[in-house]
């Protein structure tokens, strides 16, 4: 069980960092809808999950490097 936690986990970051490359930690979540809307809609993600997805790497210090706050 321990496994699929961390794969889990592995793959919402591997996603926040995706959402964060096309909508950067600058914008509202508002802008960021606008953004990511085509993105989530091409890839076959609910935007809300791709939010959510960015918002979590957004408080994870991994994914913001190299970013602009």
């Amino acid at each position: 069980m321990r496994a699929l936690v961390d794969r889990l986990a592995a793959s919402a970051y591997a996603m926040g960092e995706l959402m964060l490359e096309v909508a950067p930690a600058y914008l509202s979540d508002e802008q960021a809808a606008d953004v990511l809307a085509l993105l989530c809609n091409e890839i076959g993600e609910d935007l809300e999950h791709g939010l959510a997805a960015r918002r979590y790497a957004l408080t994870d210090r991994r994914a913001l490097d190299g970013t602009l706050l």
